[in-house]
């Protein structure tokens, strides 16, 4: 392991819909995004939800002109996961190599998935055409390793699909475990497997008991006390709540974190600008 860390940042933290009202900027109202800087030049990204548009124009202001390369790894094409992309400015510059990565879904590839989603009349631009041409790979269960961090990944439980990814560095490691429902035995014993003594666990908790409970099976998400269950199984050292729902304030995320914090201590609630160790 290096003498330094990386540092996963959180860039966007909601899920559904961007949610930019003034009771939940504390924590921040971008959908799911976060990033590792290899160095100022070089990133792996999770997901590109809208908190992908200002690292992309934080990086494009400070290397401007420069060759940057990035890593981009899809947990799912869901709209709050990939609407992020065609705001994303390197993008559209020749000089930067990009290489996507995700799964096939429906028989179609990662490149058909998104290029239908990125084209007119849903967006001006066709990402068939961008100046950056992406390279695509399809993910198949084996790990990929860029540098020195090797990115795995599981399968999860959600409509059309979704991956969960553990990125390790040496000794270090973190897993991303977003748009999750618990309750299907054999994926929640595999997640634990797949998080055991993680330094942290990034979790889905979408819903609160009461809503999941009384309207939201089904739908593909899990809860703060899902999470608490699933960090305390798998032996984690940190658990951050994450892909908050779009109508829970700051003050109501607050309260979960303090009832959370009562079963598992080491519990944080994800926001934008944070950063984890790895």
């Amino acid at each position: 392991m290096g003498s330094q860390p990386y540092q996963l940042r959180f860039w966007g933290v909601r899920g559904t819909v961007p949610s930019p009202s003034a009771d939940k900027l504390r924590y921040g109202g971008n959908t799911s995004c976060l990033a590792v800087a290899l160095d100022e030049r070089e990133h792996i990204i999770l997901d590109c939800g809208t908190g992908i548009r200002l690292l992309g124009n934080g990086v494009r202001q400070a290397t401007r002109d420069a060759r940057n390369r990035f890593h981009l790894f899809f947990t799912h094409y869901h709209f709050d996961h990939v609407e992020g992309l065609p705001l994303f400015q390197p993008l559209y510059d020749s000089h930067t190599s990009i290489t996507i990565y995700g799964f096939e879904s429906g028989a179609r590839s990662v490149r058909e998935i998104l290029e239908a989603l990125i084209r007119p009349p849903y967006f001006p631009v066709t990402l068939a055409d961008v100046p950056s041409r992406p390279e695509y790979v399809s993910l198949d269960g084996t790990p990929r390793t860029i540098r020195d961090i090797t990115v795995s990944c599981l399968p999860l439980n959600h409509p059309d699909g979704s991956l969960s990814f553990r990125l390790e560095r040496g000794e270090r490691r973190i897993v991303y475990a977003t748009d999750h429902e618990h309750g299907n035995a054999e994926t929640d014993r595999a997640l634990i497997e797949f998080s055991r003594n993680a330094d942290s666990l990034i979790y889905d908790a979408t819903y609160m008991q009461a809503e999941y409970e009384s309207l939201r099976r089904g739908w593909g998400h899990s809860t703060w006390y899902a999470a608490v269950q699933t960090a305390i199984a798998a032996n984690v050292g940190q658990l951050v709540l994450f892909h908050h729902h779009p109508e829970h304030t700051d003050e109501e995320l607050e309260r979960v974190l303090a009832i959370a914090r009562e079963e598992f201590p080491a519990t944080e609630i994800a926001r934008e600008g944070l950063e984890l160790p790895l």
